[in-house]
């Protein structure tokens, strides 16, 4: 194994001078800093392969050699000026060359920039051939033109950039470098000056890994468009024509380091680069962008809800989240993907808060309509747990749980809202159907589950709905399960006779509700309901949904006869109707949800419209199964996981009385039911 003639050099100077600062060295040798680590790189591969010890570093006290290590002068000389290059340092350089040049290339181009056999090049070219199809493209060779790329402009472009990546990202990146573009050093300092104008216009400042990335992102455009490789426009790009980043790059690319003919859409494409690129600072003002701040509010809001945290210094994450959101948000919204080389450490050391984080980053899922790439979950979870553990919050410390329940989207929202209510303590990961959770990837202490199933964690079974005495039940248990003691029984009837002694009550038995109500709910959790935009349960049923009937011939027309007033108003198709029954045909009477209550639903892309419900009393009760008689059945349509969660949580405090459930059975006129609903929209829900 050889040195180059720059690690050679390097060498040298620690043999004059055993310590040298990264500082010094840039002024000694006018290398950059790239450079120089890339070198001592080579360095100590060098001293490896002949047995000696590696070259130390250290941010305080720069490069050292090794007290012991005693080099001959003919050894370090014994050096070669040509570099030779691996298998994949050379198919990075077949790559560039080939989808760059204008000019045809032969094996002899190939074996005269890199230096090495006729036969290795053809032995690399096969090798490429075969490699090139999981790229998307296929490498031609006819005498006229030489060795081509076959594929689309698009994924040309798709494999120079990550290309452009890995060899900035390598340690012997910066040779690749030199080989390819050696003769377009003025270009690439043009192009970097540049953008560093730009970062004085824009009031940023990039990461030095972003802004020399796209140094070189920009000399391989250019390249493409002189080579006549150009893009077909996307419509969708059309909105950024009145941005100031499109301006900024119309105007750079008159620069005279660019040769080639730069259209619209090449500067669109360059602005849609230069909005998703990170910054490590930015003065653009977030109240301002009207665009990401309501995204980037409901993403913490969310977080906050699932994690049930408080996050302090708000306005402050804001700002700083922003800066990293920003390029984000334009890098997923249209597709460009950005490598984050710490998502598999985050991943397996924080996996409960990426877990959270993931669910939270489904808020901009829905508007870009696109799934977030894990890379860009990684990011996000890194800047939530370092704001954690800033405030002195850690979500190691808490109690993992599932909740498990086969009744389907709306019951099972029902029951893990009331559940992070009842326990804010606890961290709730998910709500999951039987079989999902015996695929559960993430380990967990509790599941709270509405049947009984096997599972290592500890488990509770619980009614799908939670009536006030279920509550005051199930906290006695997880207490005693998790802390060996259980809270105290409070004596109700004492305490109203000491009240009444001192006090006139003229509502004991509404007193005696609303004390037994505050004592067996331990805390509300105020993100657990997000209210904004969601409808309350009186919204939803309306004199036109509600409906009173003596009987119905089986629980299949119950169904039916509840559902028609949606199908009349058209929130709801008729095959959503039949999905319903379907479902209950293969699962069973899970949606009978407490007794003589039923809240039939399926999956909304089932055939739902728009957001409704609707309610059929029978004064006759329909047997859903011979111990499950219903006289309620609420027809639920849910367009997604959380618009109906208001009303839901409603109806659920509705339901959760049973003396409210017996009243409502003998009401004669839907008035009578609607009263209840009235009633229950107006409940307090945070």
């Amino acid at each position: 194994m050889y040195l180059d003639e720059r690690s050679a050099s390097l060498l040298k100077l620690l043999q004059h001078s055993p310590i040298w600062k990264m500082n010094d060295l840039e002024e000694k040798t006018g290398l950059t800093r790239r450079q120089i680590q890339y070198g001592f790189g080579k360095i100590n591969d060098w001293l490896c392969f002949n047995g000696y010890k590696e070259i130390q570093y250290s941010r305080r006290v720069g490069y050292s050699l090794p007290a012991d290590l005693q080099l001959k002068e003919q050894e370090i000389r014994f050096s070669k000026k040509v570099y030779t290059f691996s298998e994949d340092d050379r198919e990075k350089m077949y790559y560039f060359m080939i989808l760059l040049s204008k000019d045809p290339l032969s094996v002899y181009h190939f074996q005269s920039l890199m230096g090495v056999s006729r036969n290795t090049v053809l032995s690399d070219i096969q090798r490429l051939k075969e490699n090139a199809k999981a790229r998307g493209l296929e490498i031609l060779y006819s005498k006229q033109d030489g060795y081509i790329s076959k594929g689309t402009v698009r994924q040309k472009r798709y494999v120079i950039e990550h290309l452009v990546h890995e060899v900035l990202h390598h340690i012997n990146g910066e040779m690749v470098i030199d080989c390819m573009w050696a003769d377009k050093k003025k270009q690439i300092s043009t192009i970097r000056s540049e953008l560093e104008q730009i970062e004085k216009k824009m009031g940023i400042t990039f990461t030095d890994e972003q802004l020399h990335e796209f140094t070189y992102w920009f000399l391989c455009t250019d390249q493409f468009i002189e080579k006549g490789e150009i893009l077909d426009l996307e419509d969708s790009w059309n909105p950024l024509l009145s941005s100031r980043e499109y301006e900024i790059v119309s105007q750079l690319i008159e620069s005279p380091a660019f040769y080639g003919d730069w259209n619209q859409t090449e500067i669109l494409y360059a602005t849609l680069h230069l909005l998703g690129m990170n910054r490590i600072r930015d003065f653009s003002l977030l109240h301002e962008d009207e665009q990401i701040r309501p995204l980037l509010t409901g993403i913490v809001e969310e977080f906050e809800r699932l994690a049930c945290v408080h996050l302090h210094d708000k306005q402050q994450l804001y700002k700083q989240l922003y800066v990293h959101f920003r390029p984000a948000y334009y890098r997923m919204k249209y597709g460009f993907s950005q490598t984050n080389p710490l998502t598999k450490r985050v991943q397996d050391i924080y996996p409960e808060l990426h877990h959270l984080t993931k669910k939270s980053m489904q808020v901009l899922e829905r508007e870009i309509r696109r799934s977030i790439p894990e890379d860009e979950i990684a990011y996000f979870t890194i800047h939530f747990g370092g704001w954690l553990r800033k405030q002195g919050t850690t979500l190691d410390e808490r109690k993992k749980a599932i909740v498990v329940c086969p009744n389907g989207i709306g019951i099972s929202n029902i029951l893990i809202y009331t559940l992070r209510e009842l326990f804010p303590d606890i961290l709730f990961l998910d709500v999951l159907s039987v079989r999902k959770a015996a695929e559960y990837p993430l380990a967990v202490d509790l599941v709270f589950s509405t049947v009984h199933l096997r599972t290592s964690s500890t488990l509770f079974v619980v009614p799908p709905i939670l009536s006030a005495d279920d509550k005051h039940k199930l906290r006695q248990q997880v207490m005693q399960e998790l802390y060996g003691y259980a809270l105290r029984e409070i004596d109700l009837s004492s305490l109203l006779s000491i009240i009444s002694k001192y006090a006139t009550v003229h509502e004991p038995e509404q007193l005696e509700k609303a004390l037994q109500a505050n004592m067996y709910t331990h805390q509300v959790n105020k993100h657990s309901l997000k209210e904004v935009e969601k409808p309350v349960l009186e919204e939803l049923l309306t004199m036109q949904t509600v409906q009173i009937k003596r009987n119905v011939a089986d629980w299949k027309e119950g169904i039916r006869t509840a559902s028609q007033p949606l199908v009349d108003i058209g929130t709801i198709e008729e095959r959503y109707v039949d999905a319903m029954i379907q479902t209950i045909e293969a699962n069973g009477p899970y949606v009978v949800i407490t007794p003589n209550v039923a809240i039939p639903h399926a999956r909304p892309e089932q055939g739902v419209r728009s957001l409704s419900m609707s309610l059929l009393k029978l004064d006759e009760p329909v047997y859903f199964a011979p111990d499950k008689p219903v006289h309620l059945i609420i027809v639920l349509a849910a367009v997604d996981n959380d618009s109906h969660l208001k009303a839901l949580v409603q109806l659920t405090q509705l339901l959760g009385e049973p003396a409210n459930i017996e009243k409502m059975i003998k009401s004669s006129k839907p008035a009578q039911l609607m009263e209840y609903i009235h009633k229950y929209s107006k409940e307090e829900t945070k």
